[in-house]
C-alpha cells in the first residue's frame, strides 16, 4: 500500500472523522475517498507498463471486494499509460452445473476452483502469452453451463490481458507459464470502521454491507438468504483465495471513506426485515447498531464511474 494509501486510511476510518466530513463536506468527502483509490491503480498500472515481458495481469479478490469495476478502471489506466489492454474474466470458464463439485449435502460448491475447468483456462492463458490469441469460452449462468460457441479472441502486439477471477491467483491456474509473463494482483477490502478505539464494521462487514445492497438490488435477494449464504461464502474464502494472498505481486485496496454512508440507509433498511425470531436476527441487529451511528450521504455524492455502483447500480 502506498504512503498516500496508508495517510488516507488511518485518517479516513474513524467514525468520528467519516461523520465530520460527511456533514461538514461531503462532496469533497466523496472526491477525496475517490481519487486515492484511482491514484493506486494509477501506480500499479504504471507498475504493469514497466513490466516488459508481463502479458497478463491475475486479478483476484473475495466477494464484494469490486473485482468488476477494479478490473475495468484499471483497463482505464493502463491505456492511459500507453498500453492496449483487455478485461476476461474466469467466470467464462465454468464447469456445467452438473460437473460441479459438490458440497457434503450434494449441493453444487460454486466456491471452489474445482467448479472452474482449469485446463482450459491453462491452455487460454499460455495462448494469450505465445500468441496473443486464444478461443474464449463464455457461460450461460441462466442456465448453468458454457455456451456452445466460443470467441475467437486476437490481441494486437504489446497488449496486456486483465483476467479477473476469484481464483486467479491459485497457482492451478498459472502453473507452468512462461516466468515474467504473469502479474498477480489481490484486492479487497482492507479497512473497516474504528469507533473509541474498536472495530465498529471490520472488512468482512463492509464486504457484507455491499453484498446485501447489491444482492438486494440486481439479484431479488432478501437480506436473509445473504445472511443465511455468508457464512458458506466466507468459508469458501478462506479455504480457496486467501491463502494466496502472500503470492501477489500487487495488492490493491478497495476501501472508500465514504462508503459505510452512501450504503447507509438501503442497508438499514434491509436489515429490518430480518424479525426477532429470525436465526439471522443477532448478527442483523449487531450491524444495524453500528450503520446506525454512520452519518447518511445520499447516492448523488457517488461519480458515475465509481467502485460502488457495482453494489448500488
Amino acid at each position: 500500500m502506498s504512503n498516500l494509501m496508508e495517510q488516507y486510511v488511518h485518517y479516513h476510518n474513524s467514525l468520528q472523522e467519516i461523520n465530520r466530513r460527511a456533514k461538514e463536506e461531503p462532496a469533497a468527502f466523496a472526491e477525496e475517498s475517490e481519487s486515492v483509490y484511482r491514484a493506486e491503480l494509477m501506480r500499479i498500472a504504471e507498475k504493469a507498463a514497466r513490466e516488459t515481458d508481463c502479458r497478463i495481469v491475475l486479478l483476484a479478490g473475495p466477494s464484494a471486494s469490486g473485482k468488476t469495476t477494479t478490473a475495468s478502471l484499471l483497463l482505464d489506466c493502463l491505456r492511459r499509460s500507453g498500453v492496449s489492454s483487455y478485461v476476461f474474466s474466469l467466470d467464462n470458464f465454468y464447469l456445467s452445473e452438473e460437473e460441479s463439485p459438490r458440497h457434503a449435502d450434494g449441493t453444487p460448491d460454486f466456491e471452489s476452483v474445482y467448479a472452474l475447468d482449469i485446463e482450459q483456462i491453462r491452455s487460454c492463458l499460455l495462448s494469450l502469452i505465445e500468441t496473443r490469441s486464444c478461443r474464449m469460452p463464455s457461460f450461460d449462468f441462466a442456465n448453468h453451463r458454457p455456451f456452445p460457441e466460443k470467441e475467437k479472441v486476437e490481441l494486437p502486439a504489446h497488449s496486456l490481458v486483465i483476467m479477473e477471477g476469484l481464483h486467479a491467483l491459485n497457482p492451478l491456474l498459472s502453473e507452468g507459464m512462461p516466468k515474467g509473463s504473469l502479474l498477480h494482483a489481490y484486492l479487497s477490502v482492507k479497512q473497516g470502521v474504528e469507533a473509541d478505539g474498536e472495530l465498529l464494521l471490520s472488512p468482512n462487514d463492509m464486504r457484507l454491507v455491499r453484498r446485501l445492497v447489491r444482492d438486494a438490488r440486481f439479484r431479488s435477494c432478501p437480506a436473509e438468504r445473504t445472511l443465511g449464504m455468508w457464512p458458506s461464502v466466507m468459508q469458501g474464502e478462506y479455504r480457496y483465495i486467501k491463502p494466496f494472498r502472500p503470492d501477489a505481486d500487487i495488492t490493491i485496496n478497495t476501501f472508500l471513506g465514504y462508503e459505510s454512508c452512501v450504503l447507509r440507509d438501503e442497508a438499514l433498511a434491509l436489515l429490518a426485515t430480518i424479525g426477532s425470531g429470525n436465526p439471522y436476527f443477532g448478527e442483523a441487529r449487531r450491524l444495524s447498531c453500528a450503520l446506525e451511528r454512520v452519518t447518511s450521504l445520499p447516492a448523488s455524492f457517488v461519480p458515475s464511474d465509481s467502485i460502488l455502483h457495482e453494489f448500488l447500480g
